[in-house]
């Protein structure tokens, strides 16, 4: 396992692997330095259990993997209360959820070039029609860089994609669960945004609807974040907890199923397998989305096979004890 300071993504692993046709002494020269590669590999990618991880440490488990930071175990209150400005129905009622362990997630949104390294190893196929635009993942209707956020990404897409992370590294990845994403979004906040009451500081820490975008909405918010469309990964201020985007640029899948409301949701943080399981609870808000949505209690849903230029998803993964 590799400590993380940067997002550099799209490189290659460096792993050592012996071509056809060399001499023994070249061959048993290529073969130890491939057993110290594989030792280093290994290293670097590592369990969890090798080493205790602190709260907000960040780390890799591979060159190409994205990079995750650790959620410190505790407990919040999970979902708005009565007197909170657009508060939906959906959001309540507020309940207490507590986390026994620390779990990591992803610094950032997975990138349109970590997306596109496991297309391209894998052969995946997502590139049927994206819903608000004409194509697909490659190409929602907008420009993109291989930093900025995959989006064009069904819950599915998003699924195959950490079982692929899972099978190249062995860790336990995931998509996170609906009250491991809210808690951590709020890193320890209990204002309707993790940067205070308003509206007034959302262009330094999300891109959502602004004075950027080029519709002619009328709740969009005042400022200017610089970007009308998607914004690269960690364009915008970390929340307490070293997450970036978090809310805004896009929504994110979670892991549960949808229910209207948190009546008889668990209160552990795990996966609420129960209710409509054809449609997947989104979470984040976007860059399309009002200022409202970008509340770290407002909740949002699709079918669990929409694909949409909005919408895109990050990592979770256990720790080992």
């Amino acid at each position: 396992m590799k400590k993380d300071d940067d997002r550099d993504v799209g490189q290659s692993d460096g792993c050592v692997v012996l071509a056809n046709g060399m001499t023994t002494r070249v061959a048993l020269a290529f073969a130890a330095a491939w057993i110290l590669a594989l030792g280093a590999c290994r290293a670097e990618r590592g369990d969890a259990s090798e080493r205790q991880l602190s709260a907000g440490e960040r780390f890799r488990d591979c060159p190409y993997c994205p990079a995750m930071v650790v959620v410190p175990a505790g407990s919040y209150r999970m979902g708005s209360v009565a007197w909170e400005n657009e508060r939906q129905d959906d959001e309540g009622p507020a309940h207490d959820v507590t986390f026994a362990t620390p779990f990591a997630l992803g610094v950032y949104e997975v990138t349109v070039a970590e997306f596109g390294r496991f297309v391209a190893e894998t052969g995946y196929s997502a590139a049927s029609s994206c819903r608000g635009s004409a194509s697909s993942w490659r190409n929602p209707g907008f420009g993109q860089s291989g930093g900025h956020p995959v989006v064009c990404a069904s819950w599915q897409d998003a699924k195959n994609y950490a079982e692929w992370l899972r099978s190249r590294t062995g860790e336990a990845y995931r998509l996170a669960s609906e009250s491991e994403w809210e808690y951590a979004a709020r890193a320890g906040t209990t204002t309707p945004w993790p940067w205070g009451l308003g509206e007034a500081d959302q262009c330094r820490h999300a891109n959502g609807a602004d004075a950027s975008t080029d519709y002619s909405w009328s709740w969009k918010a005042g400022c200017n974040d610089g970007h009308s469309r998607t914004a690269p990964a960690g364009s915008y201020a970390a929340n307490a907890w070293g997450l970036h985007d978090m809310l805004g640029n896009a929504f994110e899948w979670t892991e549960d199923c949808w229910n209207d409301s948190y009546t008889g949701a668990p209160s552990d943080g795990s996966v609420w397998e129960d209710g409509d399981c054809t449609k997947r609870v989104l979470r984040g808000g976007s860059w399309i989305a009002r200022p409202s949505v970008l509340r770290s209690a407002d909740r949002s849903r699709s079918a669990a096979g929409n694909r949409n230029y909005s919408v895109g998803f990050r990592v979770a993964r256990r720790l080992a004890p």
